[in-house]
């Protein structure tokens, strides 16, 4: 099935002033589509740290939460990260689409989620975010959700590919490591999976 643009065409109106419309093959295109992105955004855990993407050794991007003032944040030290909205053709989801990039020493990374044996993890890769993404599941899609009604910075972001699974924080060697966590209730309160997002 091809994701073009569908034609639509009226086949009538039925007893209740009803329009109904069809396409040329009956069915519908699953797929996530770019609308738009806010670029300079901070990612920040409960304890104010700041979210940062350095190199590592083994050419892994590792992503920690780490001190840091205003004047440390320097385009490109990988603390500016990209938030790409998609609208969703695919699913009815409580929350937004979301893809992430950021930007060290000249290059462009994306969020990804992946296995690493039986542990679900967090890693980066070189690329620049599609437009459009045709697959009904992302290792890049995250379903952006409001943690608190009163509170308009803080959010919480769920693993479209690997669902239950979101994004946290967690001690480890020293690092406040970016993670995914598992939580077994959608409301369950659980202060390390929120991120609060703000611009630069």
């Amino acid at each position: 099935m091809s994701c073009e643009e569908i034609r639509v065409f009226a086949v009538g109106f039925e007893g209740n002033c009803d329009l109904y419309f069809t396409d040329d093959e009956g069915l519908e295109c699953d797929y996530w589509k770019k609308e738009c992105s806010l670029g300079h955004q901070i990612f920040r855990n409960i304890s104010n740290d700041v979210l940062m993407v350095r190199p590592h050794p083994e050419n892994n991007m590792t992503p920690v939460f780490e001190k840091m003032t205003d004047q440390e944040m320097q385009p490109g030290c990988g603390v500016h990260f990209t938030l790409h909205y998609y609208k969703d053709y695919n699913i009815s989801e409580e929350g937004l689409p979301v893809a992430f990039s950021v930007l060290v020493e000249n290059k462009t990374y994306s969020m990804y989620c992946t296995n690493d044996g039986a542990e679900k993890i967090i890693q980066f890769r070189e690329e620049v975010v599609p437009r459009e993404i045709l697959d009904n599941s992302s290792d890049i899609i995250f379903i952006q959700k409001s943690f608190s009604p009163t509170n308009t910075k803080a959010f919480k972001f769920e693993s479209s590919l690997m669902r239950g699974y979101f994004l946290a924080f967690k001690e480890e060697n020293n690092l406040r490591k970016l993670i995914l966590k598992e939580c077994q209730k959608e409301d369950q309160v659980d202060e390390v999976t929120v991120i609060n997002v703000s611009p630069v």
